[in-house]
């Protein structure tokens, strides 16, 4: 995997590469939010790691440029000394896809490194999502020639969900898989997005696919 590394404390980015290494990562290290832009716009990564507190443009506004200049299929991660809760929430609720705090512990890092991929991986995995095309660039599903518009968490959402086609899958592990569990989020978070999707998507069964609802267990994405 390549992964873009945002860090300007050269002793943490050159340890980061080096745990990144041990699991056959390749990695690049930018110091400036300006020199990783610049780089975004030859050649993009499979997953990004965002510092936070930053020279000139932040960790955050970086994150800003990527949602809104057509990067959004990257996925983050941040490693930040930020720890406040409202660092946390903020950056998760603009696009980010976990958050950790310095130090971070090495076995930590490669395990959310490995959830997040898989995540990103699930429906590329599937082989058939018809009469779904999944556009990444843009967050939309074309359907049948209609293209359908998703906020983030709801295209991420719509990804897993047919990613993990005809499993139970609960609340909670939706709550982490897309949200990171955000402490300030609930299980109705889950359900308002579930409802607006089956909409969007037409889940109801007339476009051969139906999200269901398993009473105390959670929701299962069905292929008629």
């Amino acid at each position: 995997m390549k992964i873009y590394i945002l860090e300007d404390d050269t002793d943490q980015a050159l340890l980061l590469q080096l745990w990144l290494k041990e699991k056959n990562h390749v990695s690049e290290v930018f110091e400036t939010g300006r020199e990783l832009i610049d780089r975004l716009q030859v050649k993009q990564p499979d997953l990004l790691l965002l510092d936070w507190n930053l020279p000139g443009i932040s960790g955050l506004d970086v994150m800003r440029w990527i949602k809104s200049n057509g990067h959004e299929s990257i996925p983050i991660i941040f490693n930040s000394s930020r720890n406040s809760e409202e660092a946390v929430v903020e950056a998760l609720t603009l696009g980010a896809d976990d958050y950790l705090t310095k130090p971070v512990k090495q076995a930590e890092l490669m395990a959310r490194i490995s959830a997040v991929s898989r995540r990103y991986s699930k429906v590329s995995q599937n082989t058939d999502t018809s009469p779904y095309e999944f556009l990444d660039t843009t967050n939309e599903v074309n359907m049948n020639d209609e293209v359908i518009s998703l906020t983030e968490k709801e295209y991420q959402l719509a990804k897993f969900l047919f990613g993990n086609e005809g499993q139970i899958t609960s609340r909670d592990v939706l709550l982490e898989s897309i949200w990171s569990k955000s402490p300030s989020l609930s299980t109705r978070t889950v359900d308002t997005h579930i409802s607006r999707l089956r909409k969007k998507l037409h889940l109801d069964g007339n476009s051969g696919w139906k999200l269901v609802s398993i009473y105390h267990k959670g929701y299962r994405l069905i292929k008629l």
